[in-house]
């Protein structure tokens, strides 16, 4: 029984100066990382609906949702809204011979996307299959989120003016919750004002941090409110490279060392700075 995926992807949204599917999360753009994880999920297949050709994002997005293995559906026109985008995803799967059992529908802008909470999602849909399922965090409802064949067939007949909550909220008695262990549900980089309000923090490096990333600088995610013990956490889960470094290495926030019980300002400078040997 296949379970696919639909990725909303065609927004406009842009995080420090450029598209926030483009910014990079462990050497590949977002958009790449969430397509791999999902196939490391066993989720096929994985249905990206980026954005229109004529926009400077469009095609790099496009790419590299292809270069990760995703179905790329390009519409000639920006979706005016996500439940747009969604619907056009379903549209694709439902062209197919063997149209899927289950659809995941997952944020694009989801840098924490994780494989085992994937499967274990699926897996309790597999338990219920007419029972759309959803992870919850601390009460939280997150993403992504499980919709059988039908109601996802069903999002087309929502009024033209409403998003896809509006399902959930309509078979809120077929809706089945499942707790998970990590906010990772919760993350995204959708906060349009706070650079670090949901993610998208970028840390300049230097010395050994540097040659081992083999970048000057490095972008992560983490929830509101962020700390600096936060950060330590995010960059060895998100850069693996700098995960030695990252419980030990100083932090500077706005040029000045910060403990890990630092909140991080809103447009706050970061950077890591690694022991220097000899003296």
């Amino acid at each position: 029984m296949t379970v696919a995926a639909v990725v909303p992807a065609a927004g406009a949204g842009a995080r420090m100066g450029r598209p926030k599917l483009l910014i990079e999360f462990d050497g590949r753009p977002l958009i790449a990382r969430v397509v791999a994880t999902l196939a490391d999920a066993g989720v096929a297949p994985v249905v990206v609906v980026a954005p229109p050709p004529d926009v400077p994002e469009g095609p790099p997005i496009a790419a590299a949702a292809r270069q990760a293995g995703a179905t790329v559906v390009v519409p000639a026109a920006r979706p005016a809204a996500m439940r747009d985008s969604i619907e056009l995803g379903v549209r694709e799967l439902d062209r197919r011979d063997a149209p899927p059992v289950a659809v995941l529908i997952v944020p694009a802008d989801s840098p924490r996307l994780d494989a085992a909470v994937v499967r274990r999602l699926i897996a309790a849909w597999r338990e219920r299959p007419d029972r759309i399922v959803a992870p919850t965090f601390a009460g939280r409802r997150g993403h992504p989120v499980v919709l059988p064949w039908r109601p996802a067939l069903a999002i087309a007949d929502l009024p033209p003016d409403v998003g896809v909550n509006r399902l959930l909220a309509d078979r809120a008695d077929e809706v089945e919750e499942v707790v998970v262990s990590t906010d990772s549900v919760l993350t995204d980089l959708d906060a349009p004002d706070d650079p670090g309000a949901a993610g998208g923090w970028t840390i300049r490096l230097f010395a050994v941090a540097r040659e081992r990333a083999g970048r000057s600088e490095v972008s992560v995610a983490l929830p509101s409110p962020a700390t600096v013990g936060g950060l330590r956490r995010a960059l060895a889960e998100q850069h693996p490279a700098l995960a030695t470094l990252a419980a030990s290495v100083r932090v500077a926030v706005d040029d000045e060392y910060a403990d890990d019980a630092r909140p991080l300002p809103a447009g706050a400078r970061l950077a890591l700075i690694p022991p220097v040997s000899g003296g």
